[in-house]
């Protein structure tokens, strides 16, 4: 039997009012890149998800005679909460890619799924910080017959009180830096400028 002394404490929720804007700049960049954006409700720390599906196909004189085809899939899910230190870092590792799996369906035409995991703090601790940096998580289907996946982990924090073009920390892994992260940019560029946490 575990002990409950053990277990991380549950997570310090952000007031309602805490990373508003970044929250809903981030979701409306979202829903213009073409994501279906659900907000999440209940006394969980996550916000809100949001997924976006690509499909690309080559066909020979009509599309009855495809060639190939490859589908590509991003499932993103916002998280907040007061402080991110490296006690909770896993909890919201595993939720994420508990909730992204469940997602993912793997078939002859499915060549990569993305889960993101995109967290707003107040406060974020030098540990966990580090943490969200090493954080790898791979996986193939069918030795990639049936394409891969791959987690992406991003952790933004913005103080209470930070004024308008303030630079806001960030800190992500090498999986975040791409696609994800320039997401994040371009919907916090009219708000903030963000610089990259120290290590």
């Amino acid at each position: 039997m575990d002990d409950p002394a053990a277990r991380p404490s549950p997570l310090p929720l952000c007031p309602p009012d805490a990373s508003a804007p970044c929250l809903a700049a981030i979701l409306q960049t979202c829903g213009r890149a073409g994501f279906d954006v659900h907000p999440e409700s209940g006394d969980g720390f996550l916000c809100a998800s949001a997924t976006f599906h690509q499909r690309g196909e080559g066909y020979f004189l009509s599309k009855r005679a495809t060639l190939w085809a490859a589908e590509s899939h991003e499932h993103l899910f916002v998280y907040r909460t007061a402080r991110l230190d490296a006690p909770h870092w896993p909890t919201i590792r595993q939720d994420a890619l508990e909730r992204g799996m469940a997602r993912i369906r793997p078939h002859d035409e499915h060549m990569v799924s993305y889960v993101s995991a995109l967290v707003l703090c107040d406060e974020l601790d030098a540990e966990a910080a580090e943490a969200v940096r090493r954080t790898r998580y791979s996986k193939s289907f069918w030795w990639g017959l049936r394409g891969w996946m791959r987690l992406r982990a991003l952790a933004l924090c913005v103080p209470p009180g930070a004024a308008a073009g303030e630079a806001v920390r960030y800190v992500g892994n090498a999986a975040a830096r791409g696609a994800l992260l320039s997401l994040v940019q371009t919907a916090l560029h009219p708000l903030f400028s963000l610089s990259e946490y120290p290590r």
